[in-house]
């Protein structure tokens, strides 16, 4: 069994409330979601208007394809105009 964490710190785009950061988080969280089998949550810099930390977890039983599959996720993050990734990192448990 392998466990593997994607834990991303991005800045949130054109913020300016905590109201606009939550629905471009939303937003990103919502697309994992519907399109993957991980979960997903924010995770910390909740009460900060222009960043968000974020985790995407899985589990499987091979590594290259958790991998692979947290790698999608992250692309996807990527892709929402509101979201800029500033770290990212996959860590195997």
């Amino acid at each position: 069994m392998v466990v593997a964490v994607l834990e991303c710190r991005c800045r949130v785009l054109g913020s300016t409330s905590l109201k606009d950061k939550r629905r471009a988080v939303k937003s990103g969280l919502s697309r994992i979601r519907s399109r993957f089998n991980l979960s997903v949550a924010e995770v910390g810099a909740q009460d900060h208007r222009q960043w968000a930390e974020l985790a995407v977890a899985g589990v499987g039983s091979n590594r290259r394809l958790l991998e692979q599959e947290l790698t999608q996720a992250r692309k996807l993050l990527e892709q929402i105009d509101d979201l800029e990734i500033m770290d990212a990192d996959i860590i195997f448990l």
